[in-house]
């Protein structure tokens, strides 16, 4: 007898464990905007909170620093940002001469969608910085060290006014997730407004 209450205990364990499988595997299949709207429906979370959540979720490990600064003014809050954007991995596919545009546009893509998934958050000044990770040789000794490359500011609100900035659809690309020719010419405006604070791209070399 002592045996049917273990098993009852086994069966509830097997079906939560499969529950919280199933929970899981859903939350994997969600795209982008999905996660993005499940942030921001959290109302447990600050304003400020849901900022850096959706950065998190759009970049993931990506996501190297984010600074948020809540300002205030007649018209409410309004938020300065500076992210820190890279990658995990010093290769690359890409030819030299195509590296530092390649670049530029994935800052200019990642800033389209941040901002236009954060849609009614007001923003003002809006930083960003490529921090990439490169193969380093200092005489006999090797290594692999991170480095910021390319640093520009602009202000959010500006980029918003942009022609066509909430008529495209920011997460339009094909599967490799190159941007489609609409967001292209979004990302070619945006990055008209930048001002650029660092350029070392001319010191990286692709082999």
């Amino acid at each position: 007898m002592k045996s049917l209450p273990d098993l009852n205990l086994r069966t509830k364990t097997v079906v939560i464990c499969v529950f919280l499988a199933f929970v899981g595997f859903s939350n994997c299949k969600q795209t982008p905007k999905e996660k993005v709207r499940a942030v921001l429906s959290n109302n447990g979370l600050s304003q400020e909170e849901k900022i850096k959540t959706v950065a998190l979720t759009l970049f993931g490990e990506r996501l190297k620093e984010i600074e948020v600064t809540s300002l205030y003014d007649e018209q409410g809050p309004k938020y300065e940002i500076y992210l820190g954007f890279g990658g995990t991995s010093a290769l690359t596919f890409l030819e030299s001469s195509q590296y530092a545009i390649r670049m530029k546009v994935e800052l200019a893509l990642e800033t389209y969608r941040f901002l236009q998934s954060l849609d009614g958050v007001r923003f003002g000044k809006y930083r960003m910085s490529l921090i990439k990770p490169f193969f380093i040789k200092n005489g006999a000794s090797r290594g692999i060290e991170e480095f910021e490359i390319f640093r520009f500011r602009t202000d959010g609100e500006e980029l918003k006014k942009i022609s066509g900035f909430y008529e495209t659809d920011s997460f339009d690309a094909d599967r490799f997730d190159s941007p489609s020719g609409q967001v292209m010419i979004v990302l070619n405006e945006m990055m008209k407004l930048w001002q650029i604070e660092l350029d070392q791209f001319a010191r990286v070399e692709v082999k």
